[in-house]
């Protein structure tokens, strides 16, 4: 796996030999801020359905919403918010790293990568990988961060106020990965195969099992 510093575009040459091995076009956004505009009511939604879950598993968020200790906000500028914002940073460098962990031999392979770019985080990778991979590899971030750690932290009474927020904004965060699901549900066919070639995706019905 390689650090570089943005998705590479699509290479032309490649997209013509994929063209003539029968490999399909996902109907897609063309660019991160087409996907990002498309995913935005599922970004509410994930954010709603990460606060509900947070809701059950944490007593004083319950106390919040219902008001019954009244709602107050104060805002203090220190080092603690140099804290709250690494913490955010933290989040978004774990979020992508579990994308990764999720890539057959991503550690030893030289066609994944992965950056930042702006404010957001990505892992990229031209390996060619199942549609059960792909589906299982957008949303391992988001079951893990936003509802199987926070379940695990309030059972061991270790869940606080700031934990919540990462939980539902990893939620939110987790928009594109879902946006992804979709296109891969509704276009792959059963047993079909994926493979990028920068921001465009294709697939080929090869009848893979894994």
């Amino acid at each position: 796996m390689k650090l570089i510093k943005k998705i590479p575009p699509e290479n032309k040459q490649t997209t013509m030999f994929l063209n003539d091995q029968a490999w399909i076009r996902l109907k897609e956004p063309k660019s991160v801020s087409a996907a990002i505009l498309w995913s935005m009511p599922i970004s509410i939604l994930l954010m709603l359905s990460g606060a509900a879950w947070c809701y059950y598993l944490y007593p004083p968020f319950q106390e919040l919403l219902s008001g019954e200790q009244g709602f107050s906000m104060e805002i203090t500028i220190g080092i603690e918010i140099v804290y709250y914002l690494l913490g955010m940073f933290l989040c978004l460098v774990i979020h992508e790293l579990i994308h990764a962990a999720f890539i057959p031999k991503v550690w030893k392979s030289d066609k994944t990568y992965w950056g930042f770019n702006g404010l957001f985080g990505f892992v990229f990778t031209e390996e060619v990988l199942s549609k059960k991979r792909m589906v299982v590899i957008s949303l391992m971030p988001l079951l893990i961060l936003s509802f199987a750690i926070p379940l695990l932290l309030a059972g061991a009474g270790l869940l606080n106020g700031y934990l919540v927020f990462l939980s539902v904004l990893n939620a939110g965060g987790a928009c594109v990965d879902v946006l992804n699901v979709i296109l891969i549900l509704s276009q792959v066919p059963k047993g079909g195969d994926l493979v990028a070639n920068g921001y465009a995706t294709f697939y080929k019905n090869t009848g893979r099992k894994a």
